[in-house]
Order: structure tokens, then C-alpha cells, then sequence
């Protein structure tokens, strides 16, 4: 008769299966190739970003020639006088450009009254809330994902997509659980594409709460998870 596998042999097996469904999950994502079109969204209609730290995606974004920058409103959680002086040198360029800038934006909420009332896009690249604690079993980021999906969700138009970037790793995908988040907001997960930091000239993400560290120096894959809410 066969030992009975132990708890720890268990727990060993589940992360395997989990480590192993995740690289089935980049594959499938490189293998598309295709990135989301956030330019062709800028042509439909107003497309909000959310947290977006030093400006610099909105503004290399506002910057293709492919875009619609007068529909750019681009959002930082940071009040004006604590953007970086990157943020504020992007800050102009995008008003320049026709793009609007808000400050002191919080994602969880999108209650301020200068946003539109709806937008085609509202997108949150790399959400974080640069700490590691947790809220009743769930980390502060999950929290934060799922109320953004919830916020988002009110005021996004009828064909609308909520998108949001993450990291490619089992650690990050578990910490944010992007199907548990859409559930608890009301949404649903529509697709997963390919991200490419690359294709973005001049972007450079921070941390929260290290604006001299990228937080994506030491990742390669990344994906562009895109949700609608559920219409019942």
C-alpha cells in the first residue's frame, strides 16, 4: 500500500501545479504577440490613467503619433506639490500636447468631480501600494485592485474596458488575483495581452515609495489584463 503523501508533499505539489500553470499562462501571452491598442482607444473616446506617478506613460503615449491626446486625462494619486520634478516636467509637456493632468486622484474612488463622467478606457499601469501589508487575510494591493475594478466600472461607458498592467510572476499575479478582483467588483476578466515596456518611449516606472527604483528593473514579461463590468 502507498504512504500517504504528507501535508508537506501536498504544498510542495500545489506550487509546482501553480508554477506550472503560470508558465503555460506567459507562453500563451507571448505567443500573441499583439499588444492592447491603448492609441486606437485615445481615437474612440476619453480614456483616463489612474496613479501614474511621473506622467511618463501618459505622456510617451500622448506622444504617438497614433493618438488622440486631447482625449488623455492623466491622473496621480500624489498632490502637485509631491509630484517629482520628472512628473512636473511631463505635467507641461502633456498639457502641451492638450492632454489634462489631475493630482491627488485616488484610484479607489474616482470621485473628483473633473473627471469624465464616463470614459472609454480607464487604465491603471502597474498598480501599487508600495507596502506589504494585508487587510483581512488579503494584501493591500488586492484591495486596491479590486475597489479601482469597482470605481472604474461606474464610470466606464457601455463599450468600455478597464485595463491594467502587472508584472508576470507567480508572485505578483497571486498577490493581485486579478479573477478573484473582477468577481468582488462586478467584473469580468475579457482578455490578457502582451506588454512591451520598450514600445514606450521614455517610460520609466517607479515604486511608490522609492521614486529612485524602477519597479520594473528586474522583470521581463508583463501583461495587460483588460476587464468589463458584468451587466446584469
Amino acid at each position: 500500500m502507498a504512504a500517504l503523501p504528507t501535508a508537506e508533499n501536498r504544498q510542495l505539489n500545489a506550487t509546482e501545479d501553480a508554477e506550472a500553470a503560470f508558465e503555460r499562462l506567459v507562453v500563451l501571452l507571448e505567443q500573441k504577440r499583439r499588444p492592447f491598442d491603448f492609441a486606437a482607444m485615445t481615437r474612440i473616446g476619453k480614456c483616463v490613467f489612474v496613479g501614474e506617478g511621473d506622467l511618463s506613460f501618459a505622456h510617451a503615449l500622448a506622444r504617438d503619433a497614433k493618438s488622440c491626446a486631447g482625449h488623455i486625462i492623466a491622473t496621480t494619486f500624489e498632490a502637485e506639490r509631491s509630484v517629482c520634478p520628472a512628473g512636473r516636467r511631463n505635467a507641461r509637456s502633456l498639457s502641451d500636447l492638450g492632454a489634462k493632468v489631475l493630482n491627488g486622484v485616488d484610484a479607489r474612488h474616482l470621485d473628483d468631480r473633473n473627471l469624465p463622467a464616463m470614459a472609454e478606457l480607464i487604465a491603471f499601469q502597474f498598480p501599487n501600494t508600495g507596502t506589504r501589508r494585508s487587510v483581512h487575510g488579503r494584501t493591500e494591493n488586492h484591495i486596491l485592485l479590486r475597489r479601482f475594478l469597482r470605481a472604474a466600472a461606474s464610470r466606464l461607458k457601455l463599450t468600455g474596458r478597464i485595463a491594467v498592467t502587472l508584472v508576470n510572476s507567480p508572485h505578483h499575479l497571486g498577490v493581485f488575483d486579478p479573477p478573484s478582483a473582477a468577481e468582488w467588483a462586478g467584473c469580468e476578466v475579457v482578455e490578457v495581452l502582451p506588454f512591451y515596456r520598450s514600445a514606450w518611449s521614455g517610460y520609466g516606472h517607479v515604486n511608490t515609495n522609492d521614486a529612485s527604483e524602477s519597479a520594473l528593473s528586474k522583470y521581463r514579461s508583463c501583461s495587460t489584463w483588460l476587464f468589463k463590468p458584468v451587466r446584469r
